[in-house]
């Protein structure tokens, strides 16, 4: 079996299924349970999950060592990959850790003023993962969140950091409590249980861990999830999976990557926009062509230093002195962050007789080549869309957005034609806007 194929069976689609899509960017869930049950066991399957979905995971534990969790993936990976029979598993795990950062945070003692330095230093850590570490995560997780000691403040501190990166944030925290009913919460949750989007809790049984939903979002309803769960691996054993066809693609998981400049990356982003994806556009000082205004990240001369990659290399295979080009060399900047945060990338232009595309486009289309992402390349003058093979472009079957993290980039001189293939990308991915 392969990744995709794994990742599309995964039981953990029935978990979202049951809570109406997942718990979702911006918000933050919490895993409750007695202590010894498999907290770290579920997140780590989630993060897993998210890992292999093209998702970065940013993995922040209070009481284990990085050693000690990067164990707790390589044995829950080693189970899925046998479990599954998945092709290459090596080359997968590989791929994942590179998705993924794992930080510790031991040695805060279990009081308020502890728990205030730890909340201190785990908004320092998310900090650095995305200032220095040039690491955005989707995905943040926070193993052993002390909520006995925590204030609102602090609460209210972790839905800012979702909503500020633009993250979905899953937390596990201990209960003495042996039972749990939906629409409610035993201590120490219950004091915050309306600030967060998702509360599951983990109920131990004789020979099985079952999955209870408390909360789902706003929902007065709560779905009857009762999900039996193997203790040692939190892998769900009895799940009705639906096949993939049956299950729509949640827009609001999606992040599109680009530079908002007019024409192409614009209409990218205007429909990014009106499908509820989240929008990141990279962008630098005095970039006049920028239309979009919205999840704009601009980069600073250290950082467009960082992404100034092999021009001389691009030059050559473009045909084209970068620097003659005004503004150019920030201008690919720019694109490199912008494929390099991709894993399928989707442009506009116009391929020439030599295979490359016209335009400071090209750029973006050769690194997509040159890092073997999925590249798709509408081609105005031909009306059609083309698939680059690895080795030759193939008129493609209309393409779609399959990967969660994805770059849209492409022409100044988009004409109707472009514009409403981009507008059909979004429509045949996502269905109608919402």
């Amino acid at each position: 079996m392969y990744r995709k194929e794994v990742n599309e069976r995964s039981p953990m689609r029935v978990f979202e299924k049951s809570m109406r899509g997942g718990l979702g960017r911006g918000n933050v869930g919490v895993v409750l349970s007695r202590a010894g049950v498999g907290k770290t066991a579920l997140l780590v399957q989630i993060a897993l999950d998210d890992l292999l979905r093209d998702r970065r995971v940013l993995h922040i534990s209070t009481e284990h060592a990085v050693d000690h969790v990067r164990a707790y993936y390589d044995e829950l990976f080693h189970d899925i990959a046998t479990y599954t029979k998945l092709a290459e598993p090596e080359s997968v795990r590989l791929d994942l850790e590179r998705h993924r950062l794992i930080f510790s945070l031991l040695g805060h003692g279990n009081t308020t003023e502890g728990a205030s330095s730890s909340m201190k230093k785990l908004v320092e850590t998310v900090t650095f993962a995305r200032e220095i570490a040039h690491f955005s995560p989707d995905v943040i997780i926070i193993d052993g969140f002390d909520c006995a000691h925590a204030t609102e403040a602090m609460i209210d501190t972790l839905l800012t950091l979702a909503r500020d990166h633009s993250a979905e944030l899953w937390l596990s925290t201990t209960t003495k409590a042996g039972e749990a009913k939906p629409g409610s919460a035993p201590a120490p949750v219950d004091k915050f249980f309306d600030k967060f989007g998702v509360v599951v809790f983990l109920d131990p049984e004789k020979d099985v861990v079952r999955l209870r939903l408390l909360k789902d979002h706003d929902s007065k309803e709560i779905a009857d999830l009762s999900l039996r769960l193997e203790p040692h691996t939190m892998r769900i054993i009895d799940a009705d999976i639906p096949p993939a066809s049956e299950r729509p693609r949640d827009a609001k998981r999606y992040r599109l990557y680009s530079g908002g400049a007019k024409g192409a990356e614009a209409a990218f982003g205007a429909c990014a926009e009106r499908w509820g994806l989240t929008e990141t556009n990279f962008s630098f000082e005095g970039h006049t062509l920028r239309e979009r205004t919205r999840g704009v990240q601009v980069l600073s001369e250290a950082d467009l230093r960082r992404g100034d990659f092999s021009l001389v290399y691009v030059s050559k295979r473009l045909g084209r002195v970068l620097s003659e080009i005004p503004l150019v060399r920030n201008v690919l900047q720019t694109i490199w962050y912008q494929i390099n945060a991709a894993r399928e990338v989707f442009v506009v232009g116009q391929i020439q007789d030599d295979g490359t595309v016209r335009g400071g486009t090209g750029w973006g289309a050769e690194l997509a080549r040159l890092w073997k992402k999925p590249l798709y390349v509408f081609d105005q003058q031909k009306r059609t869309w083309f698939r680059w093979s690895g080795t030759a472009w193939e008129m493609a079957t209309l393409p779609m957005i399959k990967s969660e993290a994805f770059a849209g980039i492409g022409t100044q001189n988009l004409t109707e034609d472009g514009k409403q293939a981009i507008e059909e990308l979004f429509q045949r991915s996502f269905g109608d806007p919402s």
